[in-house]
């Protein structure tokens, strides 16, 4: 496990890419000979010494890449590296291109007659591109680096080539079959289809992702290393008869088609290497822990793809795998109930122990509800994704009637799981913040190192007690670190007025986020909602807020549409004390937000 921490903290440790720029090498070069050293000699010291300057040396390299890219106008072949998805009015399309035998990632942004076009494409398809690049430099753009995205392009044109390599025809085939069967469900249902087996999130309502995120339940909606087990378990009868070596190469063309499937997510990625691992060192003969067989994953994924130490989905999948690995089977002692039982709820509560310091870190706090919740609803989603899987592939087959059949079951289980969200999300329990982390961390830590250091009284618990002293040192050191983090960016998109009548202005805003900014505000009602926007967003914005809220009325500009009710405005009309009139394609409204009695939602 040192060797994975030490791996972890070079590429955090690696120095920005100027100073790497042509001398990178050299930490490679010493990197290579203290490990040689270490293992020559048998002084274990050097080894993890030796990966952290590999680490190191590969970020500072990846970093170099791409500061060196220069960006531009250009017209010919790319390839899709993800799925396009809505984002602020316009179709967000990732791709790389090779110019001059290097390849270059961009973040593409369309509008207009080329996202019509490119709002259906897959992840993996070859089309061609008339776009202009803008670089940005990898320090003002921390969250494109897990993706390799050097930055923004404009997509000028598009037109489709072909679907791509076998994998991902493959794999767009595969999930084609899926959403088709998905047809035979609600909306919500087909959507939470697709979030269980393939990880794709793009189609769910703004109210289910309110839901989801209030209860810390969106890592269902992410395929993750339970998936991938649900998978060999699937696979396990037909991979059973097969010689080790022969199987260990059958696996891994399974988990690399998997990992196509499910867009190469880093905690899928993690997941298929640690199994791949397992079934390596079964063939070989070899016995390894689980501990380390994670601590192997972790080094040979940071030190192929150092960015992913950036990646939020990758710190949270190792966070709560290695939680369960040391905790789980301790921490079941201590619980009452049958085997299976103790095991799935000491499963949960250490996954969730593990991503606590990472979910207070990047997004502030971690609802308590969280716990019950996941153990109500984690047990469901394994086998949600593994009949959704087979009854969605055969039901796409063979057509809605059969499909309509077949999910059945499927209904079921996404009805129970949005329903414990719901549940969740409506109770309004408090939210672990920062401090509360570290006094808990602090105490949790101070009696379970007191306790340890009695072993003749404690018996077998010490070794548990120090596990949890440790865990609630870094807990506690992690969660002072997140109180650190970055402001939110400045703005609003949302503005309330508290007092009779209630009145919503909405311009453009997040769905599932205003949904969350009313719900922390304690807007249960609005008399007036006023969408400053036709965009997509303010259309899906009105309908979330219709759903969940008891509007009275909806005043819009003309262009709406929807099933909402609403009156467009055409001529200036005045709602406590605002006077909200037609300007081109939006609405003006003339008071000042900021003014007494009205506030502004961050």
């Amino acid at each position: 496990m040192a060797g994975a921490i030490a791996t972890a903290a070079g590429a955090l440790w690696a120095p920005p890419a100027s100073l790497w720029m042509g001398s990178w090498w050299w930490g490679v070069a010493l990197g290579i000979g203290l490990g040689a050293a270490g293992i020559a000699s048998r002084a274990r010291v050097l080894i993890p010494a030796g990966l952290l300057m590999l680490a190191a040396a590969a970020m500072g390299a990846q970093l170099a890449q791409l500061s060196a890219v220069t960006g531009g106008g250009f017209e010919g072949e790319v390839q899709l590296v993800g799925d396009p998805r809505w984002r602020a009015g316009a179709l967000v399309v990732p791709f790389s291109v090779t110019i001059d035998g290097a390849e270059h990632r961009w973040e593409g942004w369309a509008r207009g007659p080329p996202a019509w076009r490119l709002e259906h494409a897959a992840m993996g398809e070859r089309w061609l591109l008339k776009a202009t690049a803008e670089p940005t430099e990898p320090a003002g753009r921390p969250f494109l680096w897990p993706r390799h995205l050097a930055g923004t392009a404009e997509i000028r044109t598009a037109l489709r080539l072909d679907g791509g390599s076998a994998p991902f025809r493959v794999a767009n085939s595969l999930r084609g079959l899926v959403e088709a069967s998905g047809e035979s469900l609600s909306p919500r249902d087909a959507a939470l289809l697709a979030g269980f087996v393939y990880g794709d999130d793009r189609g769910q309502l703004p109210e289910v992702v309110h839901d989801f995120r209030a209860t810390s339940l969106t890592h269902l909606l992410a395929v993750s290393g339970s998936n991938v087990a649900f998978v060999l378990l699937l696979f396990a009868p037909l991979l059973a008869g097969l010689r080790p070596r022969v199987r260990l190469v059958a696996v891994a063309v399974l988990l690399i088609q998997f990992a196509v499937l499910t867009r190469g997510e880093p905690s899928v990625l993690r997941a298929c290497v640690l199994a791949t691992l397992a079934v390596g060192a079964h063939a070989v003969g070899r016995q390894a822990s689980a501990t380390r067989l994670l601590a192997l994953a972790v080094i040979l994924l940071l030190l192929v793809d150092p960015l992913l130490v950036r990646s939020v989905g990758f710190q949270l999948s190792v966070a709560a795998t290695a939680a369960i690995v040391i905790g789980a089977r301790r921490i079941s002692r201590l619980l009452w109930g049958p085997p299976w039982l103790r095991l799935a709820l000491a499963a949960t509560l250490c996954a969730q122990a593990g991503v606590l310091p990472v979910q207070i870190a990047v997004f502030g706090s971690l609802p308590l509800v969280s716990i019950p919740a996941n153990v109500l609803a984690g047990p469901v989603a394994g086998p949600a994704m593994v009949w959704g899987l087979v009854g969605g592939l055969v039901g796409g087959l063979a057509g809605d009637a059969v499909a309509s059949v077949l999910h059945l079951p499927t209904k079921l289980m996404m009805g129970w799981v949005a329903g414990v969200a719901r549940w969740g999300a409506s109770l309004g329990w408090p939210q672990i913040e920062a401090a509360e982390l570290t006094a808990a961390a602090a105490v949790v830590g101070c009696c379970a190192g007191v306790f340890a250091l009695a072993p003749h009284l404690f018996g077998h618990l010490a070794g548990t007690l120090r596990s949890l002293a440790v865990v609630a040192a870094g807990v506690g050191v992690w969660a002072v670190a997140s109180t650190h983090r970055p402001a939110p960016p400045a703005g609003s998109h949302l503005a309330v007025q508290h007092t009779d009548p209630v009145v919503v202005v909405v311009d453009r805003p997040d769905p599932a986020r205003a949904l969350g900014q009313l719900h922390a505000a304690g807007i249960d009602r609005i008399d007036v909602l006023v969408a400053r926007s036709a965009s997509r967003a303010g259309r899906e914005a009105v309908r979330a807020l219709d759903a969940r809220h008891d509007v009275a009325h909806v005043l819009a500009p003309a262009g709406l549409g929807g099933r909402v009710p609403h009156e467009t405005v055409t001529e200036p009309v005045v709602v406590a004390g605002l006077t909200v009139e037609p300007a081109a394609e939006r609405l003006h409204v003339s008071a000042e937000l900021a003014s007494a009695g009205w506030q502004a939602v961050p």
